[in-house]
């Protein structure tokens, strides 16, 4: 049984901050038996404090939930999270309804600590089993997961995304029908187009289970990818909808991300150093269409990352994150990125070879054997995927077997590029 708290001015939504809340609905949870029940209304002035901003309110705050597992609130700051934290009460900031909230906390998508965030810890903690449980089950279906399925499930890329927002030296992209590699597709299709394509891709690829974007751009550089998987969750419920990302856009659209139902997210995390991630990434553009440069941009994106793939971990996603291996550049440092990731709730990390080309065309790709050190190294700390392969951004197939079915879900169209493919 679970005990939550939502701070909330009208029952309805979440939309206090914990610092000034004036009211606390109370449920209990049965995960188990898949129910819950407001249990208590608690108006913050019965506890004898004012809507004031101020250090002992907020312990005040947390004292008045002091019987709850954990507080959904519109937004905590890092005292709120501190002294919730004394109180073993864990903290997630959404701006959601509260029955949303409720309705994945009992279908097992949002991950709640051990009940008092274990005792035996103390301080903030993922659920391992729980998260540990989900994944395993998407990697019985998921071909880039682990697992076997790599060998017996299949993917279709739905290239719908040509829009990117950071500069990567090693990324090249364009559009023809032949190459093998991330960023290239041979066309780009609205997201109207998405479900009479994932219907031809059931014909060519029976044991299709997973619906991916990936390209030929970002899919959080605009709505388009969103707005398809919305239109694949109607059509094709059952299918697994996964969704790869820079991750600059992430804690942005992470809560939509979530409502949609997306499965399965990837994120690419070259560095957790800001100097590193500036000899891989010339530059970011943020949503006001600000150009950010250097390590001012490559601190920027990696701030970005890392909370995106928190909040997605807590609300039940499950997170993989790639890494492009750079020699002489980042190879030392993946396990700390490794390290990190899997501490905000990462579940698998790929570690993918750098294909010379672009600005990085005169570095040599990674040999098998330093792939397989940094592969060692990493895996101290985070399951690392070893079946990667280059994929297209309009990919289908079951990627163990090597043959790539894109020529023939779009042999009947012609190559089709976007005004707005861009490159930053």
């Amino acid at each position: 049984m679970i005990r939550a708290a939502f701070a909330t001015g009208d029952g309805i939504n979440i939309n206090r901050h914990f610092g000034v809340a004036d009211r606390f609905d109370v449920y209990e949870i049965d995960t188990e038996a898949k129910k819950y029940e407001l249990v208590d209304t608690r108006r913050i002035d019965s506890y004898g404090v004012s809507l004031q901003h101020d250090d002992s309110l907020i312990e005040r705050l947390a004292a008045a939930i002091d019987d709850c597992n954990i507080v959904f609130s519109a937004k905590s700051g890092l005292h709120a999270k501190q002294a919730l934290d004394e109180k073993l009460i864990q903290s997630v900031d959404v701006e959601r309804e509260v029955t949303y909230v409720l309705d994945r906390v009992i279908n097992s998508r949002v991950s709640i600590l051990a009940p008092r965030y274990k005792e035996e810890k103390r301080r903030k903690v993922y659920d391992e089993s729980s998260r540990k449980g989900s994944f395993e089950n998407l990697q019985k279906r998921h071909p880039c997961l682990g697992g076997h399925s790599n060998v017996t499930a299949g993917r279709v890329h739905l290239p719908v995304s040509p829009v990117c927002n950071i500069s990567c030296r090693f990324c090249t992209r364009g559009f023809n029908k032949s190459e093998i590699k991330p960023g290239v597709s041979s066309l780009v299709l609205k997201p109207e187009e998405a479900v009479e394509t994932v219907r031809k891709a059931k014909e060519l690829c029976p044991e299709l289970t997973v619906v991916g974007i990936a390209g030929p751009g970002d899919t959080l550089a605009n709505d388009q990818a969103l707005k398809t998987f919305r239109l694949v969750k109607e059509a094709y419920p059952e299918l697994i909808c996964c969704l790869s990302t820079n991750g600059f856009r992430l804690p942005d659209k992470v809560d939509e991300i979530a409502k949609i139902g997306i499965e399965t997210l990837t994120v690419t995390v070259n560095a957790v150093d800001p100097e590193i991630e500036a000899k891989i990434n010339n530059f970011v553009i943020d949503e006001k269409g600000q150009k950010h440069e250097g390590i001012e941009g490559a601190k920027l994106l990696i701030e970005k990352q890392l909370e995106g793939i928190r909040r997605a971990a807590e609300l039940g996603i499950v997170v993989k994150i790639n890494s492009v291996l750079v020699p002489g550049v980042n190879d030392e440092h993946i396990p700390e990125v490794a390290k990190v990731t899997a501490g905000l709730g990462a579940s698998i990390l790929n570690i993918i070879p750098l294909i010379p080309q672009n600005e990085m065309a005169d570095i040599p790709a990674p040999t098998c054997a330093d792939l397989e050190e940094v592969r060692q190294k990493a895996g101290e700390y985070l399951e690392v995927f070893r079946h990667c392969q280059h994929c297209r951004a309009d990919s289908l197939g079951i990627p163990g077997k090597g043959k790539d079915l894109h020529g023939e879900l779009y042999k009947d169209r012609k190559e089709r590029a976007a005004d707005t493919f861009s490159h930053g």
